[in-house]
């Protein structure tokens, strides 16, 4: 049987997981959270009979431990306090464990196969519970999933058992219900929860202190947001006029460790009349990761190109239930695992690119990588080639940054001839890529992302309808141009200018070649090349910032952040940081060592995004750099040109090398 603060985290996850077009995005403040959480841990040990509650205080009535990680520590510390203290004042006390209570309850959900995460980290529930809607047996008893058990016993006239009025006081008090249930569903409901929560007396005791906690602090905050509104650090360095845009459009993440250094952790900048609220440090990538859910929108940021593009299903611009169901269907075929199998087609695509490539004459990196890239990409996850249209998806990327996220480009290059050229010939592209795998035969072998979009179709045609599957399906066109290209010639550059490195790389590479097709096997011992591409995601992080709108008011290192405020997470100020990464600026792979392991400090090391909408494709992305980088070095001899060339940054559509950072190609001895 599940604890109750086990049981409350999967009824948030199983509630988005499978939510109906009516139901709302789970959206419990953190602060009601960790007191609801806390609440939880003290309801299990009120039915373990170790203590008991009332209003006024709490008692313990056996100190023997439970035998449970979740529950015992709490227990011990009740145990050890020598005063009396009220229901209230213990759940104020431990929602600052909040942090452990989360981390530990999804460890063992995860273990006990009830939730899974993706490769950015984002949870859900397993395939088998949220289809049966029942957990795993747990002594030949398997038990009903609670959403479909709550929903089940709300909407008859079942009497509870204490277990499950318990859980309903609890989830009441927290304001869970009016977020996994529709307006109208709630409504027919609500007297039945408040019947059914008033049934045990426990539950009345730590579900009143939880509620008069919330009211409280959510009167607390209000009050203080309006007395300091905006009151934060300015940005040093502003232009007249221009404000922080020269500073913005060039070491943005130099910039921003700089204003961390001189402000801390919150302050404001200005480029071009927009206003922004940074938040950066290590507390902004911990707080990022747990609460982007609750307090954080990306809606705003993709709207325009959403609507130039006619779709509400784009990825990075969804949010809540909408942006769960894509992850999900997206989910396997940007997995690690995915790439894995379909290796020889990946190293396939390189030979083919490099035989178009010639050698001993200068060739500008960035360009190659993203051909490179954009190749590999659109064979595996969308069975064609983009070989042919590689202008055109450039075309398409570069206006969505420009016009739309960065906001630097006019609107009329919507209606020049080149841009609507390449829109013409990219519907073109995806209907044939629609088509054809709408008639070829279903196949595990073959199988790939845009087969799992096409039964997300099929299956939910109001959450993914016909006129999305354009831009749902230009995703594995265009996901590499920005990301994996850039980061490769990043990669590819401290190389070069590490030449006992690229020695070794080079030797993985031949090592991985040796026998024929790579494997995973071979993958995994390329420690050498793992870490250079850590270190380079390090040092030369292509999403420095994610902007999010905030949705509901926050507190945050001593500051009050309104909701409507437009914020930029500066997620990799933490990368230059001398206190978690030692002489930030030298290129250092052995940060990685067993000995060392700097990037696993919470919060520290965060190049793939963070939160709800950390990147799906991580595990793929970062095997795909490893083969890439191999498949090359395997092949060809690379030089610099020149070769004292030294690294400037174009910052803009995201970081990546200049176009000068050329190289020569030549066949290896």
């Amino acid at each position: 049987m599940l604890r109750f603060a086990e049981e409350l985290l999967v009824l948030m996850t199983g509630a988005e997981n499978r939510a109906p077009i009516s139901v709302q995005a789970i959206n419990v403040p953190e602060r009601t959270l960790a007191h609801a959480l806390a609440g939880a841990v003290l309801m299990d040990l009120a039915l373990e009979n170790r203590i008991d509650t009332d209003l006024d205080a709490l008692h313990v009535t056996d100190p023997a431990p439970v035998g449970d990680s979740l529950l015992d520590p709490v227990l011990d510390e009740i145990v050890r306090e020598t005063s009396t203290f009220s229901t209230e004042a213990w759940i104020r006390r431990f929602a600052q464990r909040y942090d452990e209570f989360r981390a530990l309850a999804l460890d063992r959900l995860v273990a006990a196969n009830i939730l899974e995460s993706d490769d950015g980290g984002v949870f859900s529930l397993s395939p088998k519970v949220s289809h049966s809607q029942y957990y795993p047996a747990i002594d030949g008893v398997a038990e009903r999933e609670i959403t479909a058990r709550m929903v089940a016993l709300l909407f008859s006239d079942d009497i509870p058992s204490p277990r499950d009025s318990m859980i309903v006081s609890l989830a009441h008090a927290c304001g869970v219900f009016r977020c996994i249930l529709a307006r109208t569903e709630y409504e027919a409901v609500k007297d039945r929860i408040e019947l059914i929560s008033g049934l045990e007396l426990v539950a009345r005791s730590v579900t009143s202190s939880v509620h008069n906690i919330s009211i409280a602090e959510s009167q607390r905050l209000q009050r203080i947001v309006r007395e300091q509104r905006g009151n934060w650090p300015k940005a040093s360095g502003a232009l007249p006029m221009i404000g922080h845009s020269f500073k913005l459009a060039g070491d943005l993440r130099g910039f921003f460790a700089e204003q961390y250094l001189k402000h801390g952790p919150v302050f404001e900048i200005n480029g071009l009349g927009r206003k922004y609220v940074v938040l950066a440090g290590q507390e902004a990538n911990l707080f990022t990761n747990r609460e982007d859910r609750r307090h954080f929108r990306s809606l705003e940021v993709w709207d325009g190109f959403r609507q130039l593009m006619g779709s509400g299903s784009i990825l990075p611009g969804s949010d809540g239930a909408e942006h769960l169901l894509l992850r999900k269907a997206k989910r396997n075929g940007y997995s690690r695992g995915f790439f894995l199998d379909r290796m020889p087609e990946a190293v396939s695509a390189v030979e083919r690119e490099l035989t178009k490539l010639p050698f001993d004459r200068p060739l500008s990196v960035v360009p190659i990588m993203q051909r490179l890239m954009a190749e590999q990409i659109s064979l595996l996850a969308a069975g064609t080639s983009s070989r042919d249209y590689f202008d055109d998806i450039v075309t398409l990327s570069n206006v969505m940054h420009f016009v739309f996220l960065a906001g630097i480009y006019p609107k009329f290059i919507l209606k020049m001839p080149r841009f609507r050229r390449a829109c013409r010939r990219l519907e073109s592209l995806i209907e044939r890529v629609l088509t054809n795998h709408e008639a070829k035969p279903d196949s595990a072998d073959s199988r790939d992302l845009v087969d799992d979009l096409i039964e997300l179709h099929r299956s939910a045609p109001d959450r993914l309808p016909e006129t999305d599957m354009f831009i749902a399906t230009m995703g594995p066109f265009m996901v590499g141009l920005d990301t994996v290209a850039p980061t490769t010639s990043f990669a590819l550059y401290a190389l070069l200018k590490h030449p006992d490195l690229l020695d070794q790389v080079q030797a993985e590479a031949d090592e991985l070649f040796s026998t024929g097709d790579p494997t995973p096997e071979g993958i995994h011992r390329m420690t050498t090349t793992r870490n250079v591409i850590m270190e380079t995601l390090r040092m030369y992080s292509i999403a420095p910032a994610l902007p999010r709108m905030v949705t509901n008011t926050f507190e945050f290192a001593g500051y009050h952040i309104p909701a409507g405020t437009k914020v930029l997470i500066a997620l990799t100020v933490t990368h230059k940081l001398p206190e978690f990464f030692p002489n930030p600026e030298r290129f250092d792979i052995d940060r990685y060592s067993p000995k060392r392991r700097e990037h696993t400090q919470p919060g520290v090391f965060a190049p793939f995004g963070l939160g709800h909408h950390g990147c799906l494709g991580r595990g793929f992305s970062e095997v795909q750099m490893a083969l890439t980088l191999a498949a090359l070095l395997h092949r060809v001899e690379i030089v610099l040109d020149p070769p004292n060339y030294s690294l400037k940054t174009k910052p803009l559509p995201s970081p990546r090398p200049d176009a000068k950072f050329k190289v020569r190609l030549r066949p290896r001895q």
